[in-house]
């Protein structure tokens, strides 16, 4: 081979490798929009300050050793999702701004991220916090932040609106690309019973400073770009209208970004201490186990269960092969309940009863995986000479099942006459009457979708013997 062809086979070799270990470009379509939801693992305190700081090229910022499981959900909304706009434009006010100002803000936000973050302002937290962004071209502006709080016992919804929006990110995100950001804003919680004065100016300066590969206990992401902002704001408080408190925060956000998750696939926050030293103190990346399919059940141990002397009785819930985070239970009586895996419950009263369980996955996609299992059981009286028994066992039959308008119930002619109740989960009468053998309608348009009891008695002989038949109501 001759030197003219090793030459160029050398080329498109190096230019195969330049590719190979290339950066991305992270574009403004590649973020999210309104409906994109992602699921995230938030780490405990802990972590390697000096990992996580790392930059230049081709980094690999390792965090694979932290197994701990502490998940949540960030998703992206339309602007209304978070905050009404009535309520955006009477909070909006506040901060100073004419009603035209706070509508040209609201008009120009196409967005919402909401979060699960909490921040502080004197004595106040700021929780569920909501980030309102517009994207302009190629850029991503923050126009204002929404929040929870609660103010003397009252928890209200509340915006903090920019003076002029903050640019957080400048797209393409490409390494080596910067920009800076400054904007002012203020809020007045008078109006609100707080003789507080709150202003602040800010400035943020970004620098896309790293990429490489990120490693988390969970997922490898083989190409993300990364960014650091270092936010300095100067917070100014006036109480009462005198006293003046200046409050200066220097904090750093790191976010890195791989084009194929429209939100960045980690972000860390912390504060910048003396000689430029870094202190994250929160760090939470996309977490994307999928939920398996549920193997879970519930078992009562019986089907019949017996009122003691004391007039009640304690039944077990036993959860077999669990893989569900959490339980919610509906125990039948009007009680309601919610454990992790198996969980006992007292009932005081005889009948028919049927338990409602949801097994829910928390910490996996889909998000909230939900299954569902119904158990039915007696419990019986023995404290009496009342004979309990199963009405299909005397030919007793009501239909259609679920009922939607009517109930028709049939009594065989051999029972006679009898008297019939129908109980709801609490035992209460909903609906009651004496009926003949053979059929008889019972009205159901006033009685509320749910699941019954059909209690009927010998008329002749009341306590000799009550037969159960359930029955569910369900409009159509």
């Amino acid at each position: 081979m001759n030197t003219k062809k090793l030459l160029i086979l050398g080329v498109t070799f190096l230019m195969c490798v330049q590719l190979l270990t290339a950066q991305q470009e992270y574009k403004a379509s590649h973020y999210g929009e309104p409906g994109d939801q992602y699921l995230y693992n938030r780490l405990p305190l802990g972590f390697s300050n000096q990992v996580v700081a790392q930059d230049g090229e081709n980094v690999t910022w390792d965090l694979s050793t932290n197994l701990n499981l502490n998940t949540h959900t960030n998703q992206v909304v339309e602007p209304g999702e978070g905050i009404s706009q009535f309520t955006f434009l009477t909070i909006c006010s506040l901060s100073g701004l004419s009603t035209f100002d706070c509508l040209a803000v609201w008009n120009s936000t196409d967005q919402a991220v909401l979060l699960k973050d909490t921040l502080f302002l004197l004595d106040f937290e700021l929780y569920n916090l909501q980030r309102y962004q517009s994207k302009v071209s190629n850029l991503l502006l923050e126009n204002f932040i929404g929040f929870t709080v609660d103010l003397s016992g009252t928890v209200t919804q509340a915006v903090i609106v920019y003076q002029n929006p903050d640019t957080v990110l400048h797209f393409p995100i490409v390494y080596g690309n910067e920009w800076t950001s400054a904007t002012t804003y203020g809020l007045d919680l008078a109006p609100a019973g707080q003789n507080i004065l709150y202003e602040a100016i800010q400035t943020r300066e970004t620098r896309v400073d790293g990429w490489g590969t990120l490693m988390t206990p969970y997922d490898t992401f083989t190409n993300v770009v990364r960014l650091r902002s270092d936010i300095l704001r100067i917070d100014t408080i006036v109480q009462d209208g005198t006293d003046t408190i200046t409050l200066i925060a220097d904090q750093v956000e790191y976010m890195w970004f791989d084009t194929a998750y429209s939100l960045p696939v980690m972000t860390a926050n912390g504060i910048i201490g003396p000689n430029d030293s870094i202190i994250i103190n929160a760090l939470e990346y996309i977490y994307e186990a999928t939920c398996p399919v549920p193997t879970w059940t519930v078992d009562p141990g019986s089907t019949e269960f017996y009122l003691g002397e004391d007039g009640t009785v304690t039944i077990d819930f036993n959860v077999l092969n669990s893989n569900a985070n959490t339980y919610d239970w509906d125990f039948g009586d009007g009680q309601f309940g919610n454990s992790t895996g198996s969980i006992s419950h007292e009932y005081a009263a005889p009948g028919e009863y049927a338990v409602a369980v949801f097994g829910c996955m928390t910490n996996c996609l889909p998000i909230n995986s939900c299954s569902f299992q119904l158990i039915d059981f007696e419990i019986i009286d023995t404290t009496t000479s009342v004979t309990n028994v199963d009405g299909k066992s005397l030919g007793i039959t009501v239909f259609p099942n679920p009922a939607t308008d009517r109930i028709n119930l049939f009594i065989p002619s051999s029972l006679g006459d009898q008297q019939y109740a129908i109980l709801d989960m609490t035992g209460g009468i909903v609906v009651s009457g004496i009926t003949n053998s053979g059929n008889t309608s019972i009205d159901a348009v006033t009685i509320p979708d749910g699941i019954y009891t059909l209690q009927i008695r010998p008329v002749s002989n009341p306590n000799a013997r009550v037969a159960y038949v359930r029955v569910i109501v369900m409009k159509e």
